[in-house]
């Protein structure tokens, strides 16, 4: 009996030890599990966790074939420019890896990338657009590994009128200079002119500037504040008429301000000066039409009428040319040059009109109505690319 009595004792005692092993391995395990509860909710009866790191959301949302296009540049789906190029620049998400990207222009193919990895999901895209005249439709297409298409497009309207037009119109006919012949139509001629420009054509009124009989000092001063203003994506229209001088044993020419005296040259405006500026006033298109005797000496006379580029490829190359009334002869102070200058103008129905055609248009009748050959060609080293100065109607 006594032996029975122990060993119930130690079955006892075994079970005790066997409890409390079992709750200390109970209770390790239930500070885990206690905080996984923590990091979990209730929605809809479903587990959801609080928080996922967000290296592991973007991996699933490229594994969920979640595709997407985000334009850096434009960040408008249509712009307006007047610059011949644009740089377009986008991102791709893809949720399959990228095996090439095509670019087009209204719908046709320009160029194609390939991603630097071939497992590559997302991808930055970016080009240097040519533009057409008018409306282009730039778009960008990426090819899946599968052969699947992502594309989106823009649409960039290439419109030089967007630029701005800039003109410089100067006329002297009152001279301090007793010696120095008055004149009767430059004031005249260049009112006409003006008003012109800025009721058919895109000068703005801000952006003419008009100097009424000034001196020296006066043009100088407006060509050096314009270097300020004009900047490479705009045009510049110089105007003159007056009194000019040519010195053949110097082989220069001069315009004559209102305060040039005939026994003195020190204000006397040479084509050199002038010329020294055109270099520094860094605009897109330059072009000086001069109703002055002796104006011809400021330029080389180029072959005309035989340029069949485009108004996109004139645009595009800088210009500097000048147009003027007469060559190394006296002009009358009664200019057919301006009458016919303005009224071909005023006839022109062409949105788009370089001055190389206008000059063109109007030649033969100066030639049939006046002593004067009219000369066109291009100003000598002052950056000009071959391109043309284009008058741009309004709507």
């Amino acid at each position: 009996m006594r032996k029975s009595y122990v060993l119930i004792l130690l079955l006892l005692l075994s079970g005790l030890c066997f409890q409390a092993g079992a709750q200390s391995a109970e209770k390790s395990s239930g500070v885990v599990k206690l905080n996984m509860k923590k990091t979990q909710v209730r929605n809809n009866s479903e587990t959801v966790p609080v928080a996922i790191p967000m290296e592991q959301k973007a991996v699933y949302e490229l594994n969920g074939n979640e595709s997407n296009f985000t334009w850096i540049t434009p960040t408008l789906s249509s712009v307006r420019t007047s610059k011949s190029t644009y740089h377009i620049e986008a991102t791709i998400n893809s949720g399959e890896a990228i095996r090439f990207v095509n670019i087009f222009n209204n719908g046709q193919f320009i160029t194609n990338k390939i991603p630097p990895v071939s497992t590559i999901k997302q991808m930055v895209v970016e080009e240097e657009m040519e533009l057409e005249l008018g409306s282009n439709d730039l778009k960008i297409e990426a090819v899946t590994v599968s052969g699947k298409k992502i594309e989106s497009s823009v649409e960039v309207v290439y419109d030089i009128s967007s630029a701005k037009y800039y003109a410089l119109i100067i006329a002297v006919e009152e001279y301090d200079d007793p010696e120095i012949n008055d004149l009767d139509q430059p004031l005249k001629d260049a009112n006409r002119f003006t008003t012109l420009i800025n009721k058919e054509y895109i000068f703005e009124r801000e952006n003419i500037t008009f100097l009424r009989n000034p001196t020296k000092a006066d043009i100088i001063g407006t060509l050096h504040h314009m270097r300020d203003v004009i900047t490479p994506e705009d045009n510049l229209l110089i105007y003159y008429a007056g009194h000019g001088w040519w010195d053949e044993e110097m082989t220069t020419g001069y315009w004559l301000p209102k305060d040039a005296t005939r026994s003195n040259p020190v204000n006397w405006l040479p084509n050199t000066d002038l010329t020294n500026y055109l270099n520094v006033l860094k605009s897109k298109h330059t072009l000086l039409i001069a109703d002055a005797c002796f104006s011809g000496g400021i330029f080389v006379s180029r072959a005309a009428f035989n340029n069949v580029m485009s108004v996109e490829k004139l645009y595009k190359l800088t210009s500097r040319k000048a147009m003027t009334s007469g060559a190394l002869k006296e002009v009358p102070d009664k200019s057919v040059f301006i009458e016919y200058l303005i009224k071909r103008l005023d006839a022109n129905r062409q949105k788009y009109l370089p001055s190389e055609q206008l000059y063109s248009s109007m030649r033969e009748a100066v030639i049939n109505n006046s002593p004067n050959i009219p000369r066109y060609g291009t100003i000598q080293n002052v950056g000009d690319e071959g391109g043309d100065f284009i008058f741009i109607r309004r709507d």
